[in-house]
């Protein structure tokens, strides 16, 4: 977007190879990641294909994939999150609802164990995903309605 006419125009296009073309889900841009040394985009399919690009600004927004990660396909639509404050300290955090009620916690800089964590707590597929400002509180929601509130835990050196 040009800043001083808010203009917008299309500056870079993606295609996936996949034969098979499935729904995005999740489009998220943030403007920092320490496994990208600049800004980066979180793409979800509903064929469970997560991508995340960095984002060439010189360029004009030119897209470079840096990492995927092939979810198990899902048949509801579901969204993923970056969890920017995790990322801050080691790693690419990304939070990702699920088929199976459980939401999972994934670091794509780890190449072969890339679950970190699972909250579970659902009955039924979790499709949204939402975090507070202050990344204390994360909200997910079922495909049946059901909304939880997860509170960040304290851990030993956030009380010091």
């Amino acid at each position: 977007m040009n800043t001083h006419t808010g203009v917008l125009s299309r500056s870079h296009r993606y295609r996936s190879s996949s034969r098979h073309k499935s729904p995005v889900t999740t489009v998220q841009y943030r403007s920092f990641s320490l496994l990208a040394g600049g800004p980066v985009l979180l793409t979800c399919t509903q064929d469970g294909n997560l991508s995340f690009f960095s984002v060439a600004l010189e360029t004009q927004g030119y897209l470079t994939i840096r990492c995927s990660l092939k979810l198990a396909p899902r048949t509801h639509k579901f969204q993923a999150s970056f969890c920017p404050l995790l990322s801050l300290e080691k790693g690419e955090f990304i939070v990702a609802g699920s088929e199976d009620s459980n939401v999972y916690f994934y670091d794509l800089t780890r190449p072969k164990h890339t679950c970190v964590n699972k909250l579970q707590g659902h009955r039924f597929p979790v499709i949204g995903i939402a975090w507070n400002h202050g990344e204390n509180f994360l909200a997910t929601s079922d495909f049946y309605g059901i909304v939880i509130v997860w509170k960040r835990a304290r851990t030993h050196e956030n009380n010091k």
